[in-house]
């Protein structure tokens, strides 16, 4: 899955378009939510295709949530849930 793909996934499921690529960085990409009158970093893609929690607007968490080759859509929450570790 690209990081394209990945996005309209997840438009496709949550029905809209509340979520999109920012311009690439040099080691990550953003993906950005929008809510109806703010705009957050709903999590973090690297040219690998590692998918990151947001520590920050700027920052990913450290450590690898998910993978965009394995990512089960259908587990994904709006909220950035399934980004946390599980124990």
């Amino acid at each position: 899955m690209t990081p394209t793909e990945f996005i309209a996934a997840l438009n496709e499921k949550f029905g809209g378009s509340g979520f999109e690529l920012d311009k690439p960085g040099s080691k990550y990409t953003r993906v950005i939510a929008t809510h109806s009158c703010s705009r957050s970093v709903f999590c973090f893609i690297d040219a690998a295709g590692n998918i990151y929690k947001a520590a920050s607007w700027k920052a990913p968490a450290k450590g690898v949530r998910s993978t965009l080759a394995t990512v089960n859509v259908d587990l994904v929450d709006q909220y950035g849930g399934w980004l946390y570790y599980r124990r």
